[in-house]
C-alpha cells in the first residue's frame, strides 16, 4: 500500500495549527495579562479582612496594577509616558460586602485593545474578573 500524500484532514489540522499559533500570537499577552489581574483582586480580596473601607480596595487595586501593568512608551510627540495597556474606570470595581456571612465578592470589568498581526486591525476584548473572600473570623 503506497502513502497517500497530502489528504484534506492533514490540510485541516495544519490550518487548526496555523491558527492556534496566530490567536496566541495576538491575544496571549492579554490573556496573560489577566492571569495578573485575577491574582490582584485575590489580594484585594484578602486584603479586605483588614481594610473596611472599599475606596482605599479600590486604590490599592490601581496601585498594584500601575506596579505589575503599567508599560513605557512615547506618545505621538515622542515624549515618555508610561500607560497601561487596559481601560477602566474606578466604576468599573464593584466591591460588595455581605455581613452574615461575612463575605466579599469584587467585581472587574475592563476592555483591552489587541493588534491583530498581518491585518493591520485593532479589536477590543472585555474582561470580567471575580475574587471572593471569606471575611469571618478564624475560630482556633
Amino acid at each position: 500500500m503506497r502513502p497517500r500524500g497530502i489528504t484534506l484532514v492533514t490540510v485541516l489540522i495544519f490550518l487548526a495549527v496555523a491558527g492556534g499559533i496566530y490567536w496566541l500570537f495576538a491575544f496571549g499577552q492579554a490573556y496573560w495579562d489577566n492571569l495578573e489581574v485575577k491574582g490582584i483582586l485575590r489580594q484585594a480580596a484578602n486584603e479586605c479582612y483588614r481594610q473596611a473601607d472599599d475606596e482605599k480596595v479600590r486604590g490599592f487595586i490601581v496601585a498594584r496594577l500601575n506596579e505589575s501593568l503599567a508599560r513605557e512608551g512615547e506618545d505621538r510627540y515622542g515624549r515618555r509616558v508610561t500607560r497601561l495597556p487596559i481601560d477602566f474606570d474606578l466604576g468599573d470595581i464593584q466591591i460588595q460586602r455581605n455581613e452574615v456571612p461575612r463575605y466579599v465578592n469584587i467585581w472587574f470589568t475592563y476592555q483591552r485593545k489587541v493588534s491583530l498581526p498581518l491585518m493591520k486591525q485593532e479589536r477590543s476584548v472585555t474582561f470580567t474578573d471575580h475574587a471572593e473572600q471569606d471575611l469571618s473570623p478564624v475560630k482556633w
